[in-house]
């Protein structure tokens, strides 16, 4: 691990997401600054998108330009040692392309890189014209993955299968078929816990779902959290078990008061410290209408 500027042995990790902006803090680059924190791990981030967003949908998006989106990769990777990678939406196919040199060179480098093919957010908008950059995606991404995390929707989309019609254990097959090195995929509807597949070994990584109502930015929660423990040296498979783990717990315990539809996960274990800590009494007080700050003096204080 490289030490800080300061000396230290055990510096924290730099973590880079690659995705778009949630203005409603749920998702995207936001959740996954969280996640990342979460787990230890510093967040550098390339903003490809801006959404319009909240729990109920998206109204509205724009892509940034290409160059910009390089530049701002370029910034990071000549600055930070970035220990791990993490990608998440995908907005076109020139986007894709362009994206592909510096992320090879990344990630022939050693550094592990998540590939979370965001598509459909949680309450069921459109992120990508999937049609358009799927065969993109397989193509740029999949041969530079450590590990590709889609939901069930989004294994069907990549590999073409009807919406319920293959098993997670199938899907997994046809994506490791397609160049995926491994693959997490996500619990669908009335399913529960992660499957996992490297090609050799199939593996359910148990757990119960929790159908609490808040699920918006679990898949972002996800991914950065499995690419924040393999930048801490975690195996894949051990990564894989801890990030399930944590992730669930993120949306058992999500933002239930937050938004009016499908509420935020909780990646940071906020709502445990919700209740507003007593103001302490440091001896000072506020005068006058300018709230000019004075130190209190009582007879006592001076003994």
């Amino acid at each position: 691990m490289t030490t800080g500027t300061d000396g230290d042995a055990a510096a924290v990790p730099v973590c880079l997401t690659i995705g778009s902006s949630d203005s409603g803090g749920g998702a995207g680059i936001q959740g996954d600054v969280k996640a990342y924190a979460a787990v230890g791990c510093y967040a550098a981030t390339v903003v490809v998108g801006v959404t319009a967003q909240n729990t109920t949908g998206i109204s509205d998006r724009w892509a940034v330009p290409v160059p910009m989106v390089l530049e701002q990769l370029r910034a990071v990777l000549e600055d930070f040692p970035v220990a791990a990678a993490k990608i998440g939406t995908t907005w076109s196919v020139e986007l894709l392309e362009a994206l592909a040199p510096p992320l090879r060179e990344m990630t022939a480098g050693g550094t592990p890189l998540v590939v979370d093919p965001v598509m459909v957010t949680a309450a069921g908008s459109w992120l990508s014209d999937s049609g358009r950059i799927r065969d993109s995606v397989i193509e740029t991404l999949f041969p530079l993955a450590t590990a590709l995390t889609p939901n069930r929707r989004e294994a069907e989309l990549l590999v073409g299968a009807a919406p319920g019609t293959t098993s997670r254990e199938e899907l997994a097959e046809a994506l490791v078929g397609l160049g995926a090195r491994a693959v997490v995929i996500t619990a669908g509807t009335d399913e529960s816990g992660d499957w996992f597949h490297d090609g050799r070994r199939h593996t359910h990584i148990p757990g119960p779902r929790h159908a609490t109502g808040a699920e918006h930015g679990a898949g972002c929660a996800h991914s950065s959290l499995l690419a924040g423990l393999l930048a801490q040296g975690w195996p894949l498979l051990d990564a894989a078990v801890e990030a399930h783990r944590r992730a669930a717990r993120s949306v058992r315990g999500g933002h239930l008061g937050i938004g009016r539809a499908v509420h935020p996960v909780d990646a940071l274990g906020l709502a445990a410290h919700a209740a507003a800590p007593a103001v302490p009494d440091h001896g000072w007080t506020t005068e006058g209408d300018g709230g000019r700050v004075s130190e209190r003096t009582t007879e006592a204080s001076h003994g």
